[in-house]
């Protein structure tokens, strides 16, 4: 074979290595530098992570930040101090950034006689709660209670007031029942006597009570009208008739049925 031969102690002749690539290098430099960045940002983000959470540990300790005081801003009236005790049981015990101020505001309104409540921490140690309470304006088919806008609540009836209009009716009828006794009751004024009971039944039949105990029944139809004849005559009944009304049916197309209590009724 022909070829090129070595002379004894020669060296091998040797491949040229090619030039390094500047722009290869460049981005291998780049990449050890990202990889870096990343390892150092995710070192942070556990440092800062670690301290975040040690922090809050530490600002919701209640040895850090102890509650101090927990004022109520309202006089209250119906609300139990003792209920009050009973709602804030075990929720006072995480220091003053600890607490949980949406649960206890909750827990408060859960409160047969709170109507809505406010709760804030006041600085330095303080929560201060404000509580509007309930205003019962009439007893609601004789188990629950309403207040102005129509809304029923059921607190213990022990603490129920004295003296409120005992309304009646369907489901869901409670405000338009409560409407129609403010106006019978402006309406019956003009006989001298009180409405303490309104009640309408399935049919939107209406029937009152009046103070003394007399039972008026509207019916359906016409029922102011009704109401306005029957105080209009009123005067000139009682001029006539000296014993206590016991019942009044003003369904009449042209007038009334009344009766009148027997002695010992």
């Amino acid at each position: 074979m022909k070829g090129t031969r070595l002379r004894r102690g020669a060296r091998p002749l040797q491949r040229r290595k090619a030039a390094p690539d500047p722009a290869r290098r460049a981005r291998r430099r780049e990449a050890l530098a990202r990889t870096g960045r990343i390892a150092g940002i995710g070192m942070l983000l556990v440092v800062v992570v670690g301290s975040a959470g040690y922090g809050v540990r530490y600002l919701t300790s209640p040895d850090t930040f102890p509650l101090q005081a927990v004022h109520f801003d309202s006089r209250l009236e119906k609300v139990r101090e003792s209920d009050l005790r009973d709602a804030l049981e075990g929720r006072l015990n995480a220091g003053f950034w600890g607490l949980d101020v949406e649960d206890i505001r909750n827990a408060i309104e859960d409160l047969s006689w709170v109507r809505d409540a406010s709760v804030r921490r006041v600085w330095p140690g303080t929560l201060r709660i404000t509580i509007r309470e309930q205003e019962a304006v009439a007893i609601w088919n004789g188990e629950a209670l309403m207040n102005p806008v129509g809304d029923l609540f059921s607190p213990d009836e022990a603490t129920w007031p004295e003296g409120l209009p005992r309304l009646h009716g369907p489901d869901g009828r409670a405000y338009r029942v409560s409407e129609r006794y403010r106006e019978f009751d402006r309406a019956f004024g003009g006989t001298g006597k009180a409405v303490v009971a309104v009640s309408m039944d399935a049919r939107e039949s209406w029937q009152v009570t009046l103070d003394g105990g007399a039972e008026v029944k509207l019916g359906r139809q016409e029922v102011d009208a009704r109401v306005q004849r029957f105080v209009r005559a009123w005067p000139a009944i009682q001029r006539r008739q000296s014993a206590d009304l016991a019942s009044a049916d003003l369904r009449y197309p042209n007038g009334f049925a009344l009766r009148w209590a027997q002695r010992g009724e």
